[in-house]
């Protein structure tokens, strides 16, 4: 078990548990360091100070694994996906959305689309192995997820309500993302995300006895 699982919630555990053994890595990183943006957030109040931060990181990932500081475990890894031949500029797409969160709320629709079309790509292409080619549905998907998983996490309702709406609008004309097998935790996510559209609500609580059957039978089964 690598250090970047090591750092994941039990809920990303246990969806990186179902990606090809292949790129298990790749997805555990992946999980890790945007749970690392998202706690420079969690944790920062001066937008200065959370600018600094997300610049260190940008920092880190435009700098050749030799010229980067030792000694934090997800630098070590980025480093090994790297002599391994993995492509790790769709980071900095991840990155450019989290950095839209430093703008003041509430947020007009030019904020929440700029944010979810960087995290949702960044994300979404460097988890299918960071080769830019994402479909039109899997893009569609991506922005969706970002917006589900903002909604997730916001405090303000006004905001939470906004990006939800935006999240149902983008699903409703999608084209379906078509992931094969390297694709599996993204497929899981959007299983998790259109079964909350569907309800029309966001769930409560997404590590429960039941969240985690559809997890396991859909990693298992692709259904």
């Amino acid at each position: 078990m690598n250090d970047a699982l090591q750092e994941l919630e039990p809920l990303h555990r246990l969806i990186v548990a179902y990606a090809k053994p292949a790129d298990r890595d790749r997805y555990a990183l992946l999980f890790a360091l945007d749970t690392r943006f998202a706690e420079i957030f969690r944790s920062t109040s001066e937008v200065l100070i959370g600018q600094m931060r997300l610049t260190w990181w940008r920092d880190i990932l435009t700098k050749t694994a030799a010229d980067r500081p030792s000694g934090e475990p997800l630098i070590e890894q980025l480093n090994l996906l790297e002599t391994q031949g993995g492509n790790v500029t769709p980071l900095l797409t991840l990155l450019d959305g989290w950095e839209v969160m430093l703008e003041d709320f509430p947020w007009e629709q030019r904020q929440f689309d700029n944010y979810a079309i960087a995290r949702g790509r960044g994300f979404f292409d460097f988890g299918l192995g960071g080769a830019d080619s994402l479909s039109e549905g899997q893009a569609a998907h991506g922005q969706a997820w970002a917006l589900w998983d903002f909604a997730r996490h916001c405090s303000d309702e006004n905001m939470r309500r906004v990006a939800f709406e935006r999240c149902t609008e983008i699903l409703n004309s999608a084209q379906q993302p078509g992931f094969d097998r390297s694709g599996r935790p993204l497929s899981i996510l959007c299983k998790l995300m259109i079964r909350d559209v569907k309800k029309g609500k966001l769930a409560v609580d997404l590590y429960n006895p039941a969240s985690a059957a559809r997890i396991i039978w859909h990693g298992i089964a692709g259904l």
